[in-house]
């Protein structure tokens, strides 16, 4: 049987315009290939779920790029996202250690962290309270002495002043718009991605087993574009070239 694979392509590198090109990306190439939608009533549905999140996802962009302040914001968010993932990256060596000291330190900092695993995905401010009560209680007689046993007490300081700094500037922000209508970008992209998967794990699926070329045509489409901003994700990755990141 021949084999039907996506492309690689790690999605939550692409920077917001670039994951918002995706999809679009996805619509044009499906519509010149002269492929019909309604050929499978669920993957219409998935289809027609998708590309309705685009307008709005590009609207909330657009509000995100409005300012060079804006810009600053999502930035000093971007770092606090890294830091926190550089936290949790920290404690990795420890996982299969021998020593029981570490051992004890790791399964208790890793339950702590765990309780925060989508603070990036949260609004701004709630994301912000997430940080400093992690912080705070990293910082708390109750986890100090794992921190210091396992030496990431740089790693907290870090994720601390990232989220400081990040307040301070999202704090003596003027809004011209409530913050209610400025919509969430990262809350949209969420959704949108994961309603991006779920299309493209299903057609990669049926064109696995199915006979005809329905779905590996759809499969060509859907990795033309990842091939491209796979690419692009890699030529970010050389020396030279600025590191990735999923801000725009």
């Amino acid at each position: 049987m021949m084999k039907n694979n996506l492309t690689t392509l790690n999605v939550s590198r692409l920077h917001h315009a670039e994951f918002g090109q995706l999809i679009v990306r996805f619509f044009e190439d499906f519509s010149k290939a002269g492929l019909n939608a309604t050929t499978d009533a669920d993957f219409k549905t998935m289809f027609d779920a998708l590309q309705d999140q685009i307008p709005t996802f590009n609207s909330a962009q657009n509000q995100v790029q409005a300012s060079e302040e804006s810009k600053d914001i999502a930035k000093l968010d971007e770092v606090r996202d890294d830091a926190l993932q550089n936290l949790r990256n920290a404690l990795k060596p420890y996982r299969k250690t021998n020593d029981t000291e570490e051992a004890g330190a790791y399964q208790a900092l890793s339950l702590l962290i765990s309780e925060y695993k989508d603070a990036e995905d949260d609004s701004l401010e709630a994301e912000t309270n997430k940080l400093n009560t992690l912080a705070d209680r990293l910082e708390s007689a109750d986890y100090t002495g794992h921190v210091t046993e396992l030496g990431i007490g740089k790693f907290v300081s870090r994720l601390k002043n990232a989220n400081t700094e990040f307040n301070e500037l999202f704090s003596q922000r003027s809004y011209k718009t409530s913050q209610k209508d400025a919509v969430n970008v990262k809350l949209l992209r969420k959704n949108m991605a994961a309603d991006y998967d779920q299309m493209i794990n299903y057609v990669a699926a049926l064109a696995a087993v199915k006979s005809g070329n329905y779905y590996k045509d759809i499969l060509t489409v859907i990795n033309n574009g990842r091939t491209y901003f796979a690419d692009t994700v890699l030529a970010r990755r050389k020396p030279g070239n600025p590191p990735a990141n999923p801000v725009a």
